[in-house]
């Protein structure tokens, strides 16, 4: 398994068919963002979306023999990362998340300076081998989302 990095958030039909079946109860996606999505779409099945993307993230494909079997995505919000994680059913269950969330983390390089927050929906159906994935990787579960690393804080000594 390897991760492969993007400059711009894509978006294909593989993707798209994972957000139908799972976009309400795992990531709280409404019925028209997903109808948004699908327009986006249009006839080629896939869209860059660089209008969403910004330098400061990070978009990885999950690769397995060349195969997309997934996607680790790292999104700056305020003062921390938010992390999304999917893998495709054909894939699921094959450790692939684990170490998809290990390599994402380490070839972003953003617990140097910042947090990461994985927000899990309580409707989700992989709530157990999500939560899994996270223990693994050393997330602490904090309320309503899991938690790893903290915010650097500098305090300038005066003189």
């Amino acid at each position: 398994m390897e991760l492969k990095q993007r400059a711009v958030r894509h978006v294909d039909r593989m993707e798209f068919d994972h957000f139908i079946k799972y976009g309400e109860t795992a990531y709280g996606l409404t019925q028209a963002e997903l109808r948004g999505y699908e327009l986006e779409l249009g006839e080629e099945g896939f869209f860059d979306s660089e209008e969403h993307s910004y330098p400061e993230d990070f978009y990885f494909d999950v690769l397995v023999e060349d195969e997309i079997a997934g996607r680790v995505i790292l999104i700056k919000s305020d003062h921390y990362y938010q992390m999304d994680l999917m893998i495709f059913d054909s894939h699921s269950g094959k450790g692939y998340g684990t170490e998809a969330v290990r390599k994402g983390l380490d070839a972003s390089n953003v617990l140097r300076h910042h947090e990461v927050r994985v927000f899990v929906l309580p409707s989700t159906p992989h709530m157990a081998a999500v939560s899994r994935i996270l223990e693994v990787n050393g997330f602490e579960r904090a309320g309503s989302y899991y938690r790893k690393g903290q915010r650097k804080r500098y305090v300038l000594a005066k003189p």
